[in-house]
């Protein structure tokens, strides 16, 4: 997946939760899979250059939504 670094925030935010969607459609609710994207850019907020959110926000979400599906776990909260 590439994510236009020149997006605003909520752009990219809805972009990488729109393409995740599709990608976990009939495996987790959209409603889940939202919400792991929401607190993992809450994770990533400060941490890594504006340019890089999109492919990192996509890659981390991704593989917490993975994780959840391999140990049937619910949606991880932090912070």
């Amino acid at each position: 997946m590439t994510v236009m670094s020149h997006h605003p925030v909520e752009d990219t935010v809805g972009e990488v939760g729109l393409w995740l969607t599709g990608e976990f459609s009939g495996r987790l609710p959209a409603s889940a899979v939202a919400e792991v994207v929401r607190v993992t850019r809450r994770d990533l907020e400060g941490r890594i250059a504006p340019e890089d959110l999109g492919e990192m926000l996509h890659r981390m979400s991704r593989t917490r939504l993975q994780r959840m599906l391999a140990n049937d776990v619910r949606i991880p909260r932090t912070r």
